[in-house]
């Protein structure tokens, strides 16, 4: 059985002007441990399949099933990721990292421990008691990261969590959100309209239609598990994926 199953989801909502159909009907799977891409045409609803994943929004029809269990609401098991960074700026980075486990009722001793574990792990524990503003862009994504991870969601759902960086920055950011997220087992589905960050980071591309949505492609992107998001750019068989992720989005 698949991890998650998005089946049959439809959304439409009402406007001034009518009623309008965001998603006519998307289905997919995704397996533990798998990182899929979405992308699409600008205003296609890419954001918007990404908040009915996360129960943030109730589907018209079908309906989303985590590990056996329908997706009713905001679940635990689900972290989101979205293009700022959303720290608290009177908190240090350390109760910042803490504040999914409070929100959650989960903080202990146990928790705590693994927290901090994780700010060790990720290069970040010596910034426990900076304050957001005394860190550059990429770190802060990167303690976005792991406050996320600290609740031990099953699911990760980034939605543009790059777009705020400049391309340097993220670069670098991309290929350490995919070493973490690997070297934690985690499975990710990641919204972007870089098709190159898509390509890099993903197992699968899935390409979505003009509004409103369907899955017009998907594209495999076979690089392996043990890529790195950056080099894999100069890999021949990057260009090929490239284009096929292109032509679909240019039709």
């Amino acid at each position: 059985m698949s991890m998650l199953s998005v089946e049959n989801i439809r959304l439409s909502y009402q406007t001034v002007a009518g009623e309008t159909h965001a998603i006519k009907d998307i289905s997919f799977s995704v397996e533990e441990g798998e990182f899929i891409g979405i992308v699409g045409p600008s205003g296609c609803g890419k954001s918007t399949l990404l908040s009915c994943i996360a129960g943030l929004t109730q589907p018209t029809g079908g309906r989303v099933v985590l590990d056996g269990k329908n997706v009713d609401g905001v679940s635990e098991n689900i972290g989101y990721m979205l293009q700022t960074d959303n720290l608290l700026p009177w908190r240090s980075i350390y109760r910042n990292v803490l504040l999914g486990l409070e929100i959650q009722k989960k903080l202990n001793e146990e928790t705590k421990a693994y927290a901090a574990e994780l700010l060790k792990k990720y290069d970040l524990w010596d910034f426990r008691d900076s304050y957001p503003s005394a860190l550059s862009g990429g770190m802060r994504q990167r303690v976005s990261l792991i406050r996320t991870l600290a609740v031990k969601p099953r699911l990760l759902l980034l939605d543009e969590a790059f777009s705020a960086l400049d391309y340097q920055t993220r670069m670098n950011v991309s290929r350490d959100v995919y070493r973490i997220l690997r070297s934690e087992n985690k499975t990710m589905l990641m919204v972007t309209h870089d098709i190159p960050e898509a390509v890099s980071m993903s197992d699968r591309v899935m390409v979505l239609s003009q509004r409103p949505a369907v899955i017009a492609s998907v594209v495999k992107c076979d690089f392996g598990r043990r890529r790195d998001p950056v080099a894999v750019r100069n890999n021949p068989r990057f260009q090929l994926y490239f284009d096929k992720v292109w032509k679909e989005m240019s039709r």
